[in-house]
């Protein structure tokens, strides 16, 4: 490597090959870093220092370490929660569905427990329960799991949402992890809602209200969908298919996504 130290003056180019005949022939690196512009430098050079400093290797990549490059985008990372409705039943195939594309962590409320088959899950997606909420914490100082989950989220799904919980929501209770994670959710990150509950329950005057109330919060509708329900009932309250939940969530994230 060469340093000039010139002082003003008018500009002509200077042909560094005529000053440093041993340089005519140098073995040249074509990577982007090494390529220079020509140089400009004043005719009024009352001292010129040139001097060769010795060449260095290269420092190694963060990829030659095993780490990962810095310009290498992360995977979203997408909260799934299920409440207790029988569509929980596919909560397990909305979890695989974003784990082709997201980072998933996965919460559940007691009674989606009832249908979610913890060991149909996609490995690497841990699923919390109100246990461990309480589990994890024993001091002062320890983390709380509801406000962790909280910031680690780029987005929450909350898939299905019954009756029940959308009411919670709704009124601002917080009486398990789902609904602390809702209390506490920066609202400048989107929560997605997939209500699934029988036709009269859906139809009734309360849902009506509790859909607006959460609107208000910012949060986005997933709506239901008119088929069979599993009570043998035909009408809408079913919730949407994972794969339409996932699609509509991944145009949050960008058209690769979807």
């Amino acid at each position: 490597m060469i340093s000039l130290h010139l002082r003003h003056g008018p500009h002509f180019l200077l042909c560094l090959p005529s000053l440093l005949p041993s340089l005519q022939q140098p073995e040249l690196n074509t990577s982007y870093s090494s390529r220079r512009p020509l140089l400009l430098v004043s005719t009024a050079v009352s001292s010129l220092h040139l001097a060769a400093m010795a060449t260095r290797e290269p420092a190694p990549s963060s990829s030659e370490h095993g780490t990962p490059d810095a310009a290498q985008p992360r995977r979203p990372r997408v909260l799934l929660a299920a409440s207790g409705s029988v569509a929980a039943i596919k909560f397990e195939v909305l979890c695989h569905v974003f784990a082709e594309w997201a980072d998933v962590r996965a919460v559940a409320t007691a009674s989606s427990l009832h249908f979610i088959d913890r060991a149909s899950l996609p490995s690497g997606v841990a699923l919390y329960t109100d246990d461990d909420e309480w589990s994890r914490w024993r001091k002062v100082g320890d983390e709380v799991l509801h406000i962790e989950l909280r910031k680690w989220a780029d987005a929450m799904v909350i898939a299905p949402l019954s009756a029940n919980t959308l009411a919670k929501v709704a009124g601002g209770l917080c009486d398990n992890l789902l609904t602390c994670v809702v209390r506490a959710w920066d609202y400048s990150k989107p929560v997605y809602v997939a209500p699934a509950m029988n036709t009269f329950m859906w139809n009734n005057p309360f849902t009506a209200r509790h859909l607006d109330v959460v609107r208000e919060l910012g949060m986005s509708l997933i709506p239901p969908v008119t088929k069979r329900l599993a009570c043998g009932d035909y009408g809408n309250g079913a919730m949407a298919e994972p794969s339409e939940m996932c699609r509509i969530v991944g145009l949050f994230f960008g058209p690769q996504h979807i």
